[in-house]
């Protein structure tokens, strides 16, 4: 089978974490099913996107355009990773600059056009496409609706998107029209939670089933904890809603010795600075250590050097890090905001309320504790049931079948 991936999300030369985990299930796809080979319609997505602010930024302007005009080949040296072109995931590729569809000329039909190129490149290099998988209602949902009204194929619609809708996309008519186009002409509708299915449901959208983001299983292994100081870690996009300012609070709160709690922060982002003034500021300087951008090899490594790990969101779709977390063996604090419920049990750690820094403080003091109370095996055993790559890639290849109406291609 021939299954054409549309992703509106996806690493790019600029962005090399966006979408990862859309990338990440695509190999799990290719490793896990034989007989399915995927194809990934790219178009250089971050890389040619005119951010809001690029009158503000002109040198970004002129930066796109230069990556525009030069010379690029089927598949652009970022995502191929120097792999040679016959090896599954296959990719195809042109190169297309976008804007936001609120402004004039933007929108998701300037990448309409780059993606019926990119199928019938996909189609005369590896024959005919059996089912078309869109990652996102906008823009890849809606453009998935006209590629198989246009070439009659079939399509699978996942839902990342979070919150759902995000504002932008929410005009005086309600629901953009695209959005709810995407989901009544899909073949099958997946969320990748129960939280982000139960939000899609209540704008009137038929309620998906829910198939969750993976993990792979053989990059994340547990390891013994280190034998140092307790350590808390927390990995995130610095910016307003992982909650990194109310973590901080909660430690300033507790206050622990130096010298028995340590809180290791990585990531970068806008909040960065702030942060680390908060940081400052709270006295926490011999308790917090800041570990700048954290490339995706090193982070296998990070966990297995803590003993537990913190993330009080504000709201998560889904939360791939708390399944990453818990592929490592790794207890988890968590909060109610959405996805993390759909991970973390009594088993695997603990959920606080949103906000409460009163909680977060006392739960943190408890995992301190308590850590050892947790199992590693019975951690990764719960992990792997779930999240895994073969546990999540016989979901849809079970989707897969009941769509195309084959034969089940189950790892």
């Amino acid at each position: 089978m021939n299954l054409f991936i549309i992703p509106s999300w996806y690493p790019s030369q600029r962005k090399p974490l966006a979408g990862i985990f859309i990338k990440e299930q695509v190999d799990a796809i290719a490793a896990c099913l034989p007989n399915t080979s995927p194809i990934v319609s790219t178009w250089g997505h971050d890389d040619g996107r005119l951010s809001p602010s690029i009158l503000k930024h002109p040198k970004q302007l002129v930066q796109i355009a230069q990556w525009r005009i030069k010379p690029h080949h089927s598949v652009p040296e970022s995502h191929s990773n120097g792999k040679p072109q016959d090896e599954r995931p296959y990719e195809v590729f042109h190169p297309a600059i976008s804007w936001s569809h609120r402004l004039p000329f933007g929108g998701v039909r300037r990448l309409l056009n780059v993606n019926r190129k990119n199928f019938r490149l996909a189609t005369q290099r590896y024959g005919k496409i059996d089912l078309i998988h869109a990652h996102v209602s906008y823009p890849a949902g809606y453009i998935a609706s006209v590629l198989k009204q246009e070439f009659g194929v079939p399509y699978v619609l996942t839902e990342h998107m979070g919150p759902f809708p995000l504002p932008t996309f929410i005009g005086q008519d309600g629901l953009l029209p695209e959005i709810k186009t995407a989901f009544d002409s899909a073949d099958a509708v997946i969320a990748v939670s129960p939280y982000l299915a139960d939000s899609v449901e209540k704008t009137g959208l038929r309620r998906p089933v829910v198939i969750p983001n993976l993990v792979n299983e053989n990059r994340f292994t547990p390891a013994p904890s280190p034998d140092t100081c307790f350590t808390f870690l927390a990995l995130c996009l610095m910016v307003e809603t992982k909650g990194i300012d109310h973590l901080l609070h909660a430690l300033a709160r507790w206050n622990p010795p130096a010298n028995q709690v340590q809180l290791k922060i990585g990531g970068d982002g806008p909040m960065l600075k702030p942060y680390r003034a908060l940081a400052h500021r709270l006295g926490l300087e011999d308790r917090v250590f800041w570990l700048g951008y954290v490339r995706r090899e090193q982070v296998p490594q990070l966990f297995q050097s803590c003993h537990a790990y913190v993330l009080p969101s504000h709201q998560e779709t889904f939360g791939l890090v708390y399944a990453e977390a818990i592929a490592s063996g790794k207890p988890v604090i968590a909060t109610r905001c959405g996805g993390p419920e759909s991970i973390i049990n009594h088993n695997n750690g603990r959920l606080v309320d949103v906000g409460d820094v009163a909680g977060l403080a006392k739960t943190m003091a408890w995992m301190a504790q308590h850590w050892d109370a947790f199992e590693p095996q019975k951690i990764r055993e719960d992990f792997e049931s779930r999240f895994s790559q073969r546990a999540v890639v016989e979901k849809l290849a079970r989707i897969y079948a009941e769509v195309i109406g084959g034969s089940d291609d189950s790892p």
